[in-house]
């Protein structure tokens, strides 16, 4: 059967075209240039029709520098004001209790029937994915894909036990070096794994929220000047609800 491009299923859509939507969760605390770079690749790599920005409700560790979910989810909505194809889901900010990827997969499923969900993933968190709630269930409930992360390397995922299965002789076969492209591997029982190479981003929430404990001043527009990586509507309700200072 002839693939069908993300184009095709926009014009098509429905029916025997479902879309192929990203899921890219994330505390997003605050969501800033580095998340939307990392989406943007992902959708064009993959060929996504959607990437579903999913703030996280509760957290199942507890942060005492974390933003209200609303916030979040509303600094999300702003950000993605006028970018194709990027969406955001309030499934967890709206479910009580601490957040789950496989209960959000689940979620997002019974909401969008037909639709190929893909589960986007930092290669840091699927490298620690031994520690998740369910974590055998996470990896089989949708197709993964795990983009590069600086400070790490695809070769350590072989390490992983939850990952025993997969064959990586297609990534061993470089020789230590990352994939120039999407590479795909697999197991027998059912792990759908995509790696994902992107561009290093210097930008972090970290980072952002020193420079916003500092107090950036309100510019003559109301919006805040010398905190990079955040773009100017995040900026502003970020001062506006008074957060991070």
């Amino acid at each position: 059967m002839t693939d069908t491009s993300a184009t095709e299923r926009r014009r098509h859509g429905g029916g025997e075209n479902p879309r192929r939507v990203g899921v890219f969760g994330g505390t997003f605390n605050p969501v800033h240039a580095c998340h939307l770079r990392v989406a943007a690749d992902c959708r064009r790599a993959l060929d996504l029709d959607t990437v579903l920005f999913v703030p996280a409700g509760e957290p199942p560790i507890k942060r005492t520098d974390l933003a209200p979910a609303a916030d979040r989810f509303e600094m999300v909505r702003l950000a993605i004001a006028g970018h194709e194809g990027f969406a955001v889901s309030d499934v967890e900010v709206r479910r009580p209790g601490p957040s789950y990827t496989i209960d959000t997969l689940k979620a997002l499923s019974d909401e969008m029937p037909g639709d190929e969900l893909v589960l986007l993933l930092g290669l840091d968190a699927l490298l620690g994915i031994g520690a998740w709630h369910r974590p055998a269930e996470v990896l089989r409930a949708a197709p993964i894909a795990t983009v590069f992360r600086p400070g790490a390397h695809f070769a350590k995922l072989a390490e992983v036990p939850e990952l025993s299965g997969v064959d990586f002789s297609p990534l061993t076969a470089l020789g230590g070096a990352d994939p120039e492209g999407p590479l795909a591997l697999a197991s027998p029982d059912g792990i759908r794994l995509t790696l994902v190479p992107v561009a290093p981003c210097p930008v972090s929430g970290t980072r952002i929220r020193a420079a916003l404990r500092k107090g950036p001043r309100a510019g003559a527009q109301g919006v805040a000047h010398g905190v990079d990586g955040l773009p100017d509507s995040v900026l502003s309700y970020i001062l506006q609800a008074r957060l991070y200072a």
